[in-house]
């Protein structure tokens, strides 16, 4: 059955495609064909050959990957969304499996067909392809932080021009090295001598694969909440900034002459605060407009769900009141006042000993990492070992001083350091970081010393950043996340698992988000009601004198 005779609805819905010409969207959809696809079915496996593209119109697709003998669920996909991307770029084999988890609706058109409806239609093509290099980018990287129904809409990375010059110099090297070799070979030099082209030739492999992992490291991602932005230098530097979709103001692109020849450029999607750049990717206009759409059908759909609740109330209302089955009041009791845990909770959960995380509730309350503890205590912890030796001495007389003076002086020396010690523990300990249902909280105490509390409303936050700024951050995983809150950003330093740290206060968000957004469509629905009281009020005399006049 052709796609055209369908009356459900077709690639207009599909969020990618919002803006594009209707009319490209008219002759891909000719070239498709309706099928419905039954719960429980393999849709396609993993290394067969590639025969359709999808387009989710219902129902739920996952899709699954092999590694060796286990299988994997990468996510699932819904109304809206592809899945077999790889007919797009011509691809031969499935690169994973799709599985039917219920009854499904698609439009699917053939490898070929595709191919040769998108040589026509030069802004859907952007578009496939921008979203199926994306997913085929994905693919074999791990982004443990994603919520379980959190899709990625997009993903891309630097351009490959770029590895271009970032290997010429270990190229170079290689070369001379090479050259190296010849040279000692002619002028028949002793063996120790290929030690030096030797070395040189591994520092340029070396070199060179540090130069392709840096290169590769870098992601930017679009979800269906937030924009991501992944850096990582390896083995020095790690780096996650995200925003919120709602707090995206605009995006813009930027691109010099030089890198529009060779068709790629910087994507700035500013926020309230600091904007966040895709540096250098290709097809910046394309990606662009996927953030832009992506964007704007999240706000048309927060728009929608708010025209229908309205709508949905009002019939509610109108057929109550002309039931005569509740009153207002009774009708709005069934509303609770305010969802459980969104009111001000007092924070709580204690941390003793060395505990750097510990869940009371719905408070998390964090400290800094024990590698910090350890380094701060050092020196007091072996001052006070060192009385140990010294008080063996005194006993012995090697010391010009008598035993018993000795010993008190090596009593000293204990005591002293474990004061020092205690001290550097009660400040270690003292400085505590929170996310509480409604807020974010750094509490930092010097023992016998000032105190200073900064706390910030989840519902400020207008963007999360964290980083691991060293090797020795990446190898004992702390590192620092800052939230930013208007012009000021509040830090959690130097904590243990910064990548959870920032999830747990980015899900708080969201939370909280969803919490206030429900209080205002209570107002809201409030205030309909109000209105309705009032028309009643208001309508009821004209109609009772108009029937004392009948």
């Amino acid at each position: 059955m052709a796609a055209d005779d369908h009356s459900e609805p077709r690639l207009s819905s599909f969020e990618l495609f919002a803006d594009l010409p209707a009319e490209e969207l008219s002759a891909l959809e000719s070239a498709m064909e309706a099928k419905r696809l039954p719960q429980g079915k393999d849709v396609f496996r993993q290394g067969e050959p590639v025969r359709y593209c999808y387009f989710i119109l219902e129902g739920r697709i996952s899709i699954w990957h092999r590694l060796g003998e286990q299988e994997e669920q990468i996510r699932v996909l819904e109304a809206g969304e592809i899945f077999g991307e790889e007919a797009v770029l011509g691809a031969a084999r499935r690169h994973a499996s799709a599985f039917v988890e219920s009854d499904a609706a698609v439009l699917r058109i053939s490898s070929a067909a595709i191919r040769d409806s998108l040589r026509n239609l030069p802004k859907t093509d952007e578009m496939l392809r921008a979203v199926a290099r994306g997913r085929r980018l994905v693919r074999g990287a791990s982004f443990s932080w994603l919520d379980p129904d959190e899709a990625v809409f997009l993903a891309t990375r630097k351009t490959n021009f770029l590895l271009v010059p970032s290997l010429a110099l270990p190229i170079l090297l290689g070369f001379f090295s090479m050259a190296g070799f010849i040279l000692v070979f002619r002028q028949g030099w002793d063996g120790w001598a290929y030690l030096v082209p030797g070395a040189g030739v591994l520092a340029a492999l070396v070199y060179g694969f540090w130069s392709a992992l840096d290169w590769s490291n870098d992601y930017y991602l679009v979800t269906n909440r937030r924009i991501v932005a992944l850096r990582r230098i390896p083995l020095i530097y790690d780096d996650r900034q995200e925003t919120p979709l709602d707090m995206i103001q605009s995006v813009a692109v930027t691109s010099t002459v030089n890198q529009r020849a060779f068709g790629f450029g910087d994507v700035a999607v500013r926020t309230f605060t600091r904007p966040i750049v895709f540096q250098s990717v290709p097809n910046p206009n394309a990606v662009a407009r996927m953030v832009e759409t992506i964007w704007k059908r999240r706000q048309q759909a927060q728009e929608q769900d708010d025209r229908e609740e309205i709508g949905r109330l009002l019939a509610e209302r109108l057929s109550q009141r002309q039931a005569g089955e509740a009153s207002l009041e009774e009708t709005d009791s069934s509303t609770p006042a305010m969802p459980p845990g969104s009111g001000p909770e007092a924070p709580s959960g204690s941390l003793g000993g060395i505990q750097t995380r510990v869940e009371s509730g719905n408070v998390v309350t964090y400290r800094k990492h024990r590698f910090f503890l350890v380094r701060n205590t050092f020196l007091p912890v072996l001052l006070s070992l060192s009385a140990i030796p010294l008080g063996a001495a005194a006993n012995a007389g090697i010391l010009p001083i008598g035993p018993a003076a000795g010993m008190l002086t090596a009593a000293g020396v204990m005591l002293g350091g474990a004061a020092w010690a205690a001290y550097e523990y009660l400040d270690w300990a003292n400085d505590l970081y929170q996310i509480t249902p409604d807020q974010i909280l750094a509490l930092h105490r010097r023992p016998l010393g000032d105190e200073e509390r900064r706390a910030a409303g989840l519902e400020n936050i207008l963007s999360l950043e964290y980083d691991r700024p060293s090797l020795l951050a990446r190898l004992l995983n702390f590192g620092t996340v800052k939230a930013t809150v208007g012009q000021v950003i509040l830090v959690f330093e130097e904590v243990g698992d910064p990548v959870h740290v920032q999830e747990d206060i980015f899900r708080r968000m969201e939370s909280k988000k969803r919490r206030m957004t429900e209080s205002e469509r209570r107002r809201r629905r409030e205030e309909i009601a109000d209105w309705i009281e009032a028309y009643h009020h208001l309508a009821r005399p004209e109609s009772e004198d108009f029937e004392q006049k009948e």
